[in-house]
């Protein structure tokens, strides 16, 4: 298995058009196609970690946040960020982010933080964009019509949560007049053809299009296949994606109950606190990572408690002023995505990952 293997993978659960613009995602450092020796799965690229996959004989490194996070002028191998990047060529150690994809994709960051919170009837908190689909529409002679109504649906078209096959046809004469070279499959050169059709429609996720149309054509009779494609906008069409999750605790719990309860499954020993502990807590906001700049939106979505990490003290007063409880579990929670992500990658592609077992939190109590 070589590295792109992996990458694609993850970029199938994680796509990399979610990423925030400007969030440097994605292979930062290496060859895509060295064969894998094995996969560290880290929250932060540091020269202790870097050793750590030399140790466990890695040649891939998964990291959340990007090692590369602005672009480079000079490469002085005296820096931290140097001396990391020469470790890397000298051993052929190859770096890859997922950072705010990982964030906004189902089944990634703050699921996992949801999940283990406990909540139900999750959803999105910041919406950021909703998947796009599009109608298209074959035409094709009536002898035909199966044929292509068959095609459609085996490439995807049509498919509505438990349907399948969800088209629509409409019959029409169409026109055409074969010149010199073609090879019509109905009709003469030079004659005009008018020919009964059967124009049929379905709706696909605007990414798949490209491919539908390729693999209709391998079936489609005509030389030239006619066929229209349309983006749709149907509020209700399509997975919402977002930043954060919100949802319900089951039953309803005064805060100071719930945030015990926090840091126990975050595995947390102390937090910060801005608003009521005896406040009644049923429906709780979290955000992986720095959430602050969020909090009137959260605030707007009348949540009980907002979880996140790296809170200042003006946002702190902020939420006094709107009268919303926070609780800073600090940036390093993330560290989670270490296990998810290594579980993840042995389920799929075999024992190839280990997770490290570096802290990179900068912050200490004392």
């Amino acid at each position: 298995m070589i590295i792109a293997n992996v990458i694609k993978y993850l970029e199938q659960l994680y796509p990399k058009e979610l990423a925030f613009e400007k969030d440097p995602i994605g292979f930062h450092i290496g060859n895509v196609n060295r064969t894998v020796t094995k996969v560290l799965v880290t929250l932060d690229v540091t020269e202790a970690v870097v050793k750590e996959a030399i140790a466990v004989e890695a040649n891939l490194i998964i990291a959340h946040h990007p090692f590369i996070y602005r672009p480079l002028s000079t490469i002085n191998t005296d820096t931290p960020k140097g001396k990391v990047i020469e470790l890397c060529l000298k051993h052929d150690l190859n770096i890859y982010a997922m950072h705010t994809n990982y964030d906004i994709a189902p089944g990634g960051m703050n699921d996992c933080l949801a999940e283990v919170l406990e909540l139900t009837e999750i959803k999105p908190l910041i919406d950021t964009e909703q998947e796009s689909y599009s109608k298209i529409a074959i035409y094709v002679p009536l002898t035909h019509v199966e044929v292509i109504r068959e095609a459609l649906a085996l490439a995807g078209v049509g498919h509505i949560n438990n349907y399948s096959h969800c088209t629509f046809m409409t019959t029409g004469i169409g026109s055409f007049k074969p010149l010199p070279n073609s090879q019509p499959y109905i009709g003469q050169t030079h004659q005009l053809e008018l020919v009964e059709e059967g124009k049929v429609e379905g709706v696909v996720k605007t990414d798949q299009v490209t491919r539908v149309v390729e693999s209709v054509k391998k079936v489609h009779p005509y030389e030239e296949m006619v066929y229209d494609c349309y983006l749709l906008k149907v509020p209700t069409l399509g997975t919402k994606y977002g930043l954060g999750r919100i949802g319900q605790v089951k039953g309803e719990v005064i805060a100071s109950d719930y945030i015990d309860f926090v840091k126990k499954v975050l595995g947390i020993s102390h937090a910060r606190f801005i608003g009521n502990l005896q406040k009644k807590v049923k429906t709780v906001a979290v955000m992986g990572g720095s959430g602050s700049g969020y909090i009137a939106n959260v605030k707007a979505k009348n949540a009980d408690l907002y979880i996140t990490g790296d809170v200042g003290f003006h946002e702190g007063q902020d939420a006094i002023d709107l009268g919303l409880n926070i609780l800073d579990v600090g940036h390093h929670v993330e560290s989670m995505m270490k296990q998810h992500v290594t579980s993840i990658l042995n389920q799929a592609l075999g024992e190839i990952a280990v997770a490290s077992t570096l802290s990179t939190e900068p912050f200490q109590f004392v």
